[in-house]
């Protein structure tokens, strides 16, 4: 049997990603490279069809890029009054797919967003080995190297996603970046967290860069001057140990912390390394 799920969201020119089919791997790619993967029809085609499927946010195959706007902890509560603002400002029918628990609002962009939390709050330490809180998130966007869960896919809770509407993936409207950044700002309105103080922009040392080869990515960056413990992820991402939840892409092309919700390429992993350490964190 064929994947026809992957297959029709190949039509509609977006990048499916391969999931798990059980408990945390139904929200969890399984094939290395994910993160840039152009898979065929044909490819997809001999996917398992009990697994769930994910759609690969940011760049799509006709040059406009996929965000999502997440709701997760607090959506009952949040959400509703979100949407109110929200729908007159884009003008067309939302697309939106909801867990039975949150919600997922899809959007076209003319820029490959990059995905942060907008808002959420802190709560109680998570671990006490390291005496972090949680954080519980409100509002997130899903952007350029993110994935997102599909329609009709089910969710570790026991629910299946579904269309909250007639409205599927066909209609999913356009955003404007003057449109984006008021449904950004307005998101942040939501947020409970206390505001930290301003970061100094700081731009990638030159000398830093001088002692590594042309053809550095990040990974190499990570290996030479972070030097933490590596683990590999199901997914082949490569975590760094001891940096907050520091992911390495496959391909050594891109990074992401979940300490800080931020990433990008090699100059924003210089960028940040020596924010950490010019603040003494690292």
């Amino acid at each position: 049997m064929a994947n026809k799920k992957a297959l029709q969201l190949i039509e509609l020119g977006l990048h499916p990603v391969l999931l798990g089919r059980e408990g945390d791997d139904l929200k969890r790619p399984l094939l290395k490279g994910w993160q840039t993967a152009v898979y065929t029809p044909e490819e997809v085609a001999r996917w398992p069809v009990r697994n769930n499927i994910g759609i690969r946010c940011g760049w799509q195959e006709d040059n406009w890029a996929l965000l999502v706007f997440d709701f997760d902890e607090e959506a009952n509560r949040i959400f509703p009054n979100w949407l109110r603002w929200a729908a007159p400002l884009a003008a067309e029918p939302l697309v939106i797919v909801t867990s039975g628990r949150g919600y997922h609002v899809y959007f076209y962009t003319d820029e490959a967003y990059p995905g942060c939390t907008l808002a959420g709050r802190y709560g109680e330490v998570s671990s006490p080995a390291n005496g972090r809180r949680r954080l519980f998130k409100f509002i997130e966007t899903l952007g350029q190297g993110r994935q997102v869960v599909t329609a009709d896919s089910r969710h570790p809770s026991g629910h299946r996603y579904r269309f909250r509407s007639q409205a599927t993936y066909d209609d999913i409207p356009y955003l404007s970046a003057e449109q984006y950044q008021q449904l950004v700002a307005f998101s942040r309105s939501f947020d409970q967290r206390p505001k930290a103080p301003q970061r100094k922009k700081i731009t990638p040392p030159k000398h830093l860069s001088h002692y590594l080869p042309p053809a550095a990515n990040c990974l190499l960056y990570a290996r030479h001057f972070l030097r933490g413990l590596e683990q590999v992820e199901r997914n082949g991402d490569i975590r760094i140990r001891g940096y907050g939840g520091l992911l390495i892409t496959a391909d050594g092309r891109g990074w992401y912390s979940f300490s800080d919700e931020t990433g990008g390429g090699l100059p924003e992993l210089i960028a940040w390394h020596q924010a950490l350490v010019g603040e003494g964190i690292c």
